[in-house]
């Protein structure tokens, strides 16, 4: 790795909008039967646009003026944290659901599908529209069941594994962890990173005590490094993913002038390799 000293922010920013045109690429193009589950990918991808955006407005400060005259200037680096998370889970949702073969992309699909309907029926309905939504979501739960079981991929799950995915678990098998490995992630890169800001969204020790000891700006700006930093590894992963999906996307990214600092934050588990060795064992600092 020789990505380093950049600017991430100059960084997050060119490929924020390499990511607009990389999933704008797929605007108003024909879905070819039996492929609808694809408009899921867009969606998706969409979500992870809107996480990565908001991180960076929550990095850049905020100002609540007072009834009382007085103004509280700060960087919210715990939302920055948070946010971060949910954009790395969002992207190994894509990669899990749409990175394999068609038809298991197609189980996937349909089995993450399945498990939301089961968590909207599983809601207490308080009103007629709401017990509209929750009859259809039976309906589409019913068909949804039978191609499930009838896939060949659902047989090679254990039974214990069958009986997970019909109470509505998609995540069946694997772990956030084991995705980023088969995304490209250094296994232990990711824990240290994921780690840390799971620490922000479950309100930690250790989070509460940075967020107590970051009392000026400049520090605080610091604390949202790491956010930033991953985020820009997962917009980095977003992109070659989205290109190897869709041709369009590919053609428009091996033609930008972009691509250098796209491949430069597309590093993956052999380029860390000798940093963790060199820890012998330990962990690596954020």
């Amino acid at each position: 790795m020789n990505a380093f000293p950049r600017s991430i922010s100059q960084d997050f920013d060119t490929l924020m909008e390499l990511m607009i045109l990389v999933i704008n690429s797929r605007m108003n193009m024909p879905v070819e039967p039996e492929m609808e589950f694809l408009n899921d990918f867009q969606t998706l991808s969409l979500k992870l646009f809107k996480q990565l955006c908001s991180t960076k407005s929550v990095s850049l400060g905020c100002v609540f003026q007072s009834k009382t005259g007085l103004a509280y200037e700060f960087i919210d680096q715990g939302s920055v944290s948070i946010l971060a998370r949910a954009s790395i889970e969002t992207f190994l949702t894509l990669h899990w659901l749409f990175s394999g073969d068609l038809e298991l992309s197609r189980f996937r699909h349909r089995v993450w599908q399945y498990a939301g309907l089961t968590d909207r029926v599983g809601h207490t309905a308080t009103t007629d529209e709401g017990r509209v939504k929750q009859a259809s979501a039976r309906e589409q739960q019913a068909e949804l069941l039978l191609l499930i079981q009838s896939s060949e991929h659902f047989i090679k799950h254990s039974t214990k594994e069958q009986n997970q995915l019909l109470k509505g678990n998609w995540r069946v098998g694997w772990s956030w962890g084991e995705e980023a490995v088969r995304a490209g992630f250094h296994r232990k890169y990711f824990d240290n990173v994921y780690g840390y800001l799971c620490g922000y969204s479950h309100s930690n020790y250790i989070s509460v005590m940075q967020i107590g000891q970051a009392q000026d700006l400049p520090t605080q700006a610091r604390m949202t490094e790491a956010g930033l930093q991953i985020s820009v590894h997962i917009m980095s992963h977003f992109i070659h993913l989205y290109a190897s999906t869709f041709s369009p996307a590919s053609d428009l990214l091996n033609a930008s002038e972009s691509r250098p600092i796209v491949d430069v934050w597309h590093f993956k588990s052999d380029d860390m390799n000798q940093i963790f060795d060199m820890s012998a064992g330990g962990e690596a600092e954020l």
